[in-house]
């Protein structure tokens, strides 16, 4: 794996990424991404103050669009022509008391494999292994200072997850409770992001690492406009069972204190 990432690393310092003294406004960044059993596959993400796109390039049939503000995201489907989302929770309660089930202990355990390598943004490299509860969840290697703008919006996307996560962590059985997967997708979902840009990360059947990436990238606006017409519904009605994707409409909820129905479809009298 170190091989691999010296030489990232090297390509991103030979072709000249270097951070720009400029604050940029839109950044483009493309990852190369393994996950086991699936075929290689690069993802583009597309940072403006107000929006995060991810797709997987131009001819992408999905994407994921963030609405930094409203604290929004939409999956977008065009083969199905469904826009599924994910709404803001923190107006809504739910899991805002959330606390972990089991103790959670967060270390970081530092390592000097990487000292050789070039620097990007006159910074070195650092490799770190995230440990919870003495298991290693995650290496990343990242660079501090580098697109500081793109941490940012990376760690909103991540806490929107977070937050749609504890909804229904309540739900989850408690033999399923792994430290590193609870850690991680729910309880401290931006510490990886916590000492600078990733430029590499990887863990068990997974890996990413940075291809490239452009400041003050030129974006044509459109890419942040959701398509008409398109069945919309949020995760939450999905969830419920209540989003008909064949018959594109969404089901009424059911109002469990609703007195019963006799046959003639009127509320029934007591007697």
């Amino acid at each position: 794996m170190k091989k691999i990432v010296l030489v990232v690393i090297s390509f991103l310092f030979m072709t000249g990424l270097v951070a720009c003294q400029q604050k940029p406004q839109n950044q483009l960044i493309l990852f190369q991404e393994v996950e086991e059993g699936v075929d290689p596959y690069q993802t583009r993400i597309i940072v403006t103050p107000d929006f995060i796109r991810f797709d997987e390039g131009e001819e992408s049939t999905t994407f994921l669009l963030i609405n930094r503000k409203q604290k929004v995201a939409y999956s977008v489907d065009h083969n199905l022509k469904t826009i599924m989302r994910v709404d803001n929770q923190a107006n809504s309660g739910e899991g805002a008391a959330l606390t972990s089930p089991i103790e959670l202990k967060y270390t970081v355990t530092e390592l000097d494999d990487f000292n050789d390598a070039p620097k990007i943004n006159n910074t070195q490299p650092q490799h770190r292994q995230l440990l919870t509860n003495e298991q290693v969840c995650l290496d990343v290697v990242s660079v501090k200072g580098l697109m500081p703008e793109a941490v940012t919006a990376l760690k909103e996307y991540q806490l929107i997850l977070a937050a749609d996560s504890a909804v229904t962590f309540n739900n989850l059985p408690a033999d399923m409770h792994d430290p590193c997967a609870i850690s991680m997708s729910t309880f401290a979902p931006t510490r990886h992001l916590e000492y600078g840009f990733p430029i590499q990360e990887w863990k068990t059947g997974y890996a990413r690492s940075l291809e490239n990436y452009e400041d003050d990238y030129q974006v044509d606006t459109v890419l942040f406009t959701l398509p008409e017409n398109y069945f919309n519904y949020s995760i939450q009605e999905f969830r419920e069972g209540r989003a008909d994707l064949e018959n594109r409409k969404v089901l009424p909820a059911i109002n469990m204190t609703s007195p019963p129905l006799a046959p003639s479809g009127k509320p029934a009298e007591n007697s």
